[in-house]
């Protein structure tokens, strides 16, 4: 018994299945490797220093801007609600918290802020600078 074999020719067009496999990769590796920064575009520039330690950046992030607005992980908090929204913020995002403001922030700003802080217990603030000439 005598079998025909038949051959297929190949259909003509670009096979795009490892393409997709591919560009999936890419996407999934990207929104994986991003860092998400809350206060990234709210324009504060940290003050400077000699000698400026290294602050962990994983926290809540409270931003005192130059006009005394405040920000609890980029959104905008009245004064009277800071503590509350801090202790909020501080079951999600751990313990920390990192107090940020603008070199000309007016120093009472920041001080109202840290009262509020204060009266709802978070007692421990980190307080970020730039170094001299590292820019900022």
């Amino acid at each position: 018994m005598k079998f025909r074999r038949r051959v297929r020719e190949d259909e003509e067009g670009i096979p795009i299945t490892n393409l997709v496999d591919v560009l999936f990769l890419l996407i999934v590796f990207f929104m994986m490797s991003t860092v998400l920064s809350f206060d990234r575009g709210l324009g504060v520039k940290l003050p400077e220093t000699q000698a400026a330690g290294s602050i962990s950046n994983r926290g809540v992030s409270v931003v005192v801007n130059r006009e005394g607005k405040v920000f609890v992980d980029g959104k905008e908090t009245p004064l009277e609600r800071v503590g509350e929204a801090v202790k909020d913020r501080q079951r999600i995002a751990g313990p920390n918290v990192i107090l940020k403001s603008d070199r000309e922030t007016r120093f009472q700003a920041i001080a109202d802020v840290m009262d509020r802080l204060l009266a709802v217990g978070i007692g421990d603030l980190s307080l970020p600078v730039v170094e001299r000439g590292a820019g900022g």
